[in-house]
């Protein structure tokens, strides 16, 4: 398949303070958590980025959509899934609209996750916070992000993004620092031009 060459290997990552990787396993986290996660990437070479919602673990720290894959779930299906669900928009059907980059797992004290990372380029609807969390449109060009506390699972996820940049053939358009962070249901941008 056309997106096996921009598959990263496995990186693996635990939360500080947390015992040996093969303890948390055994006596912590015995079964993995396998979670679709979905990256919104505009032609610009922004990117969108959520909170989690309240009521949930690491309630308010910053992620990329997506969430718990259901049993029999394809990646692609449950991140089509889970971006309707959390942003009400609907994915293109073409297999490159929805391309798995890598494949991270991470220790937190609640679970053992391994996370499916797919770049979406194509997408219909505006995305907006159905879940009531906050929304960011970050850029992949710039070195950090504008938002904290980012969730140390995505840390790796967003290094792996900005190493493809160029191989993903976005635009560098710089973006006015008010443009990066809206705190309300509304987010800067469409995906209109993501059609073209």
């Amino acid at each position: 398949m056309s997106h096996v060459r921009f598959l990263a290997r496995i990186q693996f990552s635990y939360w500080p303070g947390d015992p040996s990787p093969s303890r948390i396993m055994n006596a912590h986290h015995p079964s993995l958590v396998a979670v679709a996660v979905g990256i919104l990437l505009r032609s610009d070479g922004r990117f969108l980025m959520n909170t989690r919602p309240e009521g949930k673990p690491c309630a308010g720290s910053w992620e990329f959509p997506g969430g718990k894959m259901e049993p029999g779930e394809s990646v692609a299906d449950a991140v089509r899934r889970e971006l309707r669900e959390e942003l009400a928009v609907e994915i293109c059907t073409a297999d490159d609209d929805c391309r798995q980059i890598q494949v991270v797992e991470h220790a937190y004290p609640h679970a053992l996750v391994r996370l499916h990372v797919c770049i979406v380029r194509r997408w219909h609807g505006e995305p907006r916070a159905v879940e009531g969390q906050q929304l960011s449109w970050q850029s992949i060009w710039d070195d950090t992000t504008s938002i904290s506390p980012v969730l140390p699972g995505t840390v790796p996820v967003i290094a792996t993004l900005r190493s493809l940049r160029e191989t993903l053939c976005v635009r560098r358009v710089p973006t006015p620092p008010s443009e990066f962070h809206e705190r309300s249901s509304s987010v800067v941008g469409t995906a209109d031009e993501n059609r073209a």
